[in-house]
């Protein structure tokens, strides 16, 4: 009775609160929007979370059926198609996005996938205020004919609703294809008799980052994600019970072998990394049937999936010139690549705190103790989902580009978090207990205390970042120095560097490798936990590691200060490279400061002396030399002198200036005096990072 009063005044203040947001601009108090909405949407996440934790025992009378009620498809649908009003007017499309809805127009009203016209007569500008110009690798044909280096079977299937309502129905094709992601998904958990744990699992997924946030943007990932489940749940059936090694019932259902042989050989024609992901999945097919079905299952999906590979591979080699398309043999030589840059693709895939999965979800830090929980109840289970997820996640490790781009988290990832997410499923199953004679107790064993009470602590945050990303999804496009949009606000308005004491796999440091052992030992720590209280004391880690940051930022020694961070205050000059440029964490992170300007950033002694080590590069537009000074506050520390000695002087180089005493409570400041007047263009240097070291 309690979680129904919650359920109904949930979505009556929700209700309220989004009419308000739309009545704040009629009232002239549009600086409320942002605030009603995050109300209306957490109170709105509250309401699904009650109201599918209340629909348990409906999944359970459904166990019998072949799939879930249509309630638990309607509702994500709905939560999806009630957000695309707000995302529409907060955020133009972005990434890979516009092309996407490039192609889309053109197949819609040109009935073609030459984008020539488009881009001449700037149709772009039909559903984003920019016009867009081809991207770095469209093929383009010797007739003048622009095609994107994308593939069109997306774009295809939203044609229909974009000629009807432009942006906004291939977003709304969008919303319904992730809403039939989860619903699969909550279909393939039906390996466990346990409602409360699969409606975990379906809440998780479901309505968290980071594929909450593609449900309202146009990624080809959200197809990926439906064929694949599909595929999955697919094999499931044909593989169950006698059917794994009966003949008649293998010739009787060839429709659905063969339908399954083409949603495989659909996915590589999405992204071609995705051939992986087929191939695993065909492996799995053929794993679980019997002795006598394997050859027979094997020489089937072979028959559709070879001649389906050698078409993509084909068509690449026909518009790219490589049967790789825009990729390269190298990329796929992940047993070259150093353990310790796959290490590092690893870490930030799950922990980087612009783009790792946990950053952007605390909730899928349980993946640990589900593996675990995995393994000693389910070994099959962990088995497939390794065997599905590991070579695609081995493969983006491996590149330079694993956090997807410019793009929301976990982008090449996502196409396997619904198979990660079954691993949660064993964690939170209730377990009857076998007696001494092999009998099951009557009491069905809850999880460990602490596995709840950490659940509820990181739903919570998880939950708060949804809102966050609601509101402002333009914040899913994180920073390419490996900042939060969030944090660099917060950093901006303090100046204090927080972002030094989170993990980073494009600024590698300390907290990198510390944070993600120190949360996973959590975690795992907490399925030994079954004591109330102390289960208790173990979730408020999360809350008192959140507290003591801020207290970490104010008392720990600066080591390091990294100019472009928003918590230097700068007088002028620029980011470098410039926030568009192509793969932009092959470069250094920088800042120029030009002549006449100066960068000021508070730091905290670690000592009597420092000793400063700038890592810089002269910046020449004109023939002169160039000088860095260094103060601490108004005394200065030191001095480079930058000479014009050709072009290696322009190169990064390292200096270490002679260590001096610090002046405790003055900030660090470095400046570039006028050289010879103020003659224009101006020279200038590219500061890198500047490293403190203590005596």
């Amino acid at each position: 009775m309690v979680r129904r009063g919650i359920d109904a005044w949930a979505l009556g203040a929700a209700v309220v609160l989004g009419a308000v947001t739309l009545a704040a601009p009629l009232l002239g108090v549009d600086r409320w929007q942002p605030l009603a909405m995050g109300g209306a949407v957490a109170l709105a996440l509250l309401y699904i979370a009650c109201r599918v934790l209340a629909l348990a025992p409906l999944l359970d009378r459904s166990t019998a059926s072949k799939r879930p009620p249509l309630v638990f498809l309607l509702l994500p649908f709905a939560f999806y198609l009630a957000l695309i009003p707000w995302s529409i007017h907060e955020r133009a499309p972005d990434g890979d996005e516009p092309w996407f809805l490039l192609t889309t127009h053109s197949i819609a009203h040109d009935f073609d996938l030459d984008l020539a016209n488009n881009y001449r007569d700037q149709d772009s500008l039909a559903f984003m205020p920019r016009a867009i110009e081809p991207q770095p690798g469209d093929p383009e044909e010797p007739d003048g004919a622009v095609y994107a280096r994308h593939g069109a079977l997306l774009q295809t299937v939203m044609a229909p609703a974009y000629r009807v309502g432009g942006r906004a129905g291939a977003m709304v094709v969008i919303a319904a294809l992730a809403a039939l992601g989860v619903w699969l998904l909550l279909d393939l958990t039906a390996f466990s008799l346990d409602a409360r744990a699969r409606l975990i699992v379906y809440l998780a997924f479901g309505f968290t980052a980071p594929f909450l946030i593609y449900s309202q943007q146009i990624w080809a990932e959200v197809a990926a994600v439906v064929l694949a489940v599909a595929a999955f749940r697919w094999i499931d059936r044909l593989t169950a019970g006698p059917a794994r090694d009966s003949l008649e019932t293998f010739r009787a259902n060839w429709i659905r072998w063969s339908a399954l042989a083409v949603m495989l050989a659909a996915l590589p024609a999405i992204k071609l990394r995705l051939a992986l992901v087929s191939a695993a999945l065909a492996i799995v097919c053929v794993l679980r049937l019997g002795p006598t079905l394997r050859d027979r299952g094997a020489v089937l999906l072979a028959t559709v999936l070879a001649p389906a590979g050698a078409l993509v591979l084909w068509s690449n080699r026909a518009v790219f010139g490589t049967v790789l398309g825009m990729h390269s043999w190298s990329e796929l030589e992940v047993y070259r690549q150093p353990a310790s840059k796959l290490a590092l693709g690893l870490n930030g895939l799950f922990f980087d705190i612009a783009y790792g999965l946990i950053a952007c979800a605390p909730i899928w830090l349980l993946l640990f103790p589900g593996a675990m929980a995995s393994f000693r109840r389910n070994r099959r289970l962990l088995f497939e989902v390794a065997l599905i997820g590991g070579p695609t996640l081995l493969l983006v490790a491996s590149r330079r580009e694993w956090y997807g781009g410019w793009s929301p988290p976990f982008r090449y990832g996502l196409v396997v978090l619904p198979f990660l997410a079954l691993l949660l499923v064993p964690l939170f199953e209730r377990r009857r207990d076998l007696g001494r004679q092999g009998a099951a107790d009557s009491a069905a064993r809850s999880p460990a205390a602490g596995i709840l009470a950490l659940a509820l602590v990181l739903a919570l945050l998880s939950g708060a970042l949804a809102v966050l990303f609601v509101v402002e999804p333009g914040w899913t496009y994180n920073l390419a120095d490996g900042r939060h949009h969030f944090l660099h606000h917060l950093e901006a308005r303090t100046g204090v560097d927080f972002a030094r004491f989170l993990p980073s796999a494009t600024r590698p440091r300390v907290a990198t490798c510390l944070v993600p052992v120190a949360a996973v030992c959590l975690a795992l720590a907490a399925v030994r936990v079954r004591h109330k209280t102390l289960a208790a004391t173990l979730a408020g880690v999360p809350f008192l590691a959140v507290a003591v940051v801020p207290a970490l930022a104010g008392a720990m020694p600066t080591r390091r200060v990294e100019i472009e961070s928003a918590a230097v205050d700068r007088t002028g000059g620029n980011l470098e490279p410039e926030r568009w440029t192509l793969d932009r964490t092959r470069y250094p992170e920088a800042w120029v400061l030009p002549e006449g300007s100066r960068a000021e950033a508070a730091v905290t002694p670690g000592g009597k002396e420092v000793e400063l080590v700038v890592t810089l590069r002269a910046v020449r537009n004109r023939p002169a030399s160039l000088t860095l000074i260094a103060r601490s506050g108004r005394r200065e520390v030191g001095r480079l002198e930058l000479p014009d000695d050709g072009e290696e002087a322009e190169s990064w180089r390292t200096y270490n200036l002679e260590a001096v005493p610090w002046t405790s409570g003055a900030p660090l400041v470095l400046e570039v005096p006028y050289g010879d007047g103020e003659a224009l263009p101006p020279n200038g240097v590219a500061i890198d990072r500047v490293d403190l070291r203590w005596h």
